[in-house]
């Protein structure tokens, strides 16, 4: 079976060819994909932003990125019981031992061997010789080869475009889930990418009293209100902090989800400190540039006022099926996320344009 595969032979030098997909093993499965995502820890890898990319792409060759997609079982190993050979599926993407105590306990998103689909996961190196060795790639490729456990059947009224926001939300919906966010709150989002405003929609789907908003960008503020923010915050124009306790009666927001890695982060958990209630939590998403590891937090703050200081990663079989049902439900407009698509053929130019101007979270065409 031949597939098209966007191949990531060094940094920044990604070339569309034609490959063979492996064979499929007796636990495995073949999916052949329809649509996919990029994520920001594609881009990562795509600039080797990461300092063990570019040794690992010598040492063993090109690899395949990408682990937010969507498609069809075309063929499934003899032990296989979970799918079947014409289910739809989302790509589920962390292979994990299933053996050790997280594991075991069903917390397999924290399990000290996981791996990621598409290099998203563990070491790269150890990304890479799952690659050579198994030919477990990645979701930017017309087809993937991969675990059953790896798939997530999807209801037929849901498309593939949708389906390929599977795992970004499931992720949102362990972070929201992990805060026990519910109808006392009042929640404040720091920061409005593609997963800020996906927090947005999760935080409303549990029930929040309100969502605030803060972020520099008007336009992903007027996103954010038409996904349900009930306040926004451009704080370019204003102190998020004052604001934000303006609007809870000086108390503060219960819970505050930093979501943002990068240059941001810092500053925004600052503010995040700052601003969230006696006995609320704050809420770290995304990971830390490298060498930016170290932050300075007040242990009296966190002590005297009782503050819940967390973070999540990943995400469990619950997660995912609590978005599939959010996805399924009709309950926002993906596609004011999901805002732009462009075919396989034109993966350079997606990753150039992820995060510039208006795009959100840019699509790819698998069929195209």
């Amino acid at each position: 079976m031949e597939m098209r595969a966007a191949l990531l032979y060094a940094p920044r030098d990604m070339r569309v060819e034609t490959c063979e997909v492996a064979p499929c093993g007796e636990h495995d499965i073949i999916i052949n994909l329809k649509k996919a995502c990029l994520c920001p820890t594609d881009i990562k890898k795509y600039e080797a932003a990461k300092p063990d990319v570019e040794g690992a792409l010598k040492q063993y060759g090109p690899c395949i990125l990408g682990h937010e997609a969507a498609g069809v079982v075309v063929e499934t190993g003899s032990a296989v019981t979970a799918v079947k050979v014409g289910d739809r599926v989302a790509v589920q993407p962390m292979i994990y031992c299933g053996t050790c105590r997280h594991c075991q306990e069903g917390h397999t998103n924290l399990c000290p061997e996981v791996i990621g689909v598409g290099c998203s996961a563990g070491g790269f190196g150890d990304c890479e010789k799952l690659f050579v060795e198994q030919g477990i790639g990645g979701c930017f490729a017309t087809h993937l080869k991969v675990p059953e456990i790896c798939a997530m059947k999807l209801p037929d009224s849901l498309s593939m475009e949708a389906g390929s926001l599977l795992e970004p939300l499931a992720d949102v919906v362990h972070s929201v889930d992990h805060a026990q966010v519910g109808p006392e709150d009042d929640v404040a989002v720091l920061g409005l990418g593609p997963m800020g405003l996906l927090h947005v929609i999760a935080a409303k789907y549990n029930g929040a009293k309100s969502v605030t908003v803060v972020d520099l960008d008007e336009k992903r503020l007027e996103i954010a209100r038409r996904l349900g923010a009930d306040h926004t915050i451009n704080s370019g124009k204003t102190d998020p902090v004052v604001q934000m306790k303006a609007l809870t009666d000086g108390v503060g927001a219960n819970k505050v989800f930093v979501v943002p890695g990068g240059p941001a982060q810092a500053i925004l958990t600052a503010q995040a400190m700052d601003m969230v209630a006696k006995g609320g939590t704050v809420s770290l998403f995304s990971s830390s540039p490298t060498g930016a590891d170290d932050f300075t937090v007040s242990i009296n703050r966190i002590h005297y006022s009782m503050i819940n200081f967390t973070g999540t990663v990943g995400f469990g079989t619950a997660h995912a099926e609590k978005a599939i049902e959010m996805l399924a439900s009709g309950c926002f407009d993906y596609t004011l996320i999901r805002n732009k698509e462009l075919p396989l053929s034109q993966i350079n130019e997606a990753v150039a344009l992820y995060g510039k101007g208006d795009n959100l979270k840019i699509g790819l065409d698998l069929e195209a």
